[in-house]
């Protein structure tokens, strides 16, 4: 998961690199389920969004409360 915190949303180059380290940590453990998850409390660009959609990305862009 990665978390960021700012007001502006996330863009493309962020998810490519995210996605970047999702795959590298398959490969450095294959035998573990990783679900990707990235939390933006900015929002994301509509590119962003299309591109979690076709990689498997799970999005948010708050914290429920309890």
């Amino acid at each position: 998961m990665e978390v960021k915190k700012t007001k502006t949303k996330i863009g493309l180059n962020q998810l490519e690199d995210f996605q970047e380290k999702v795959d590298i940590y398959k490969t450095l453990f294959p035998d573990a389920i990783v679900l990707a998850a990235y939390l933006s409390l900015g929002g994301f660009t509509d590119e962003a969004g299309d591109f979690c959609l076709e990689h498997g990305i799970g999005v948010a862009e708050r914290i429920k409360e309890l």
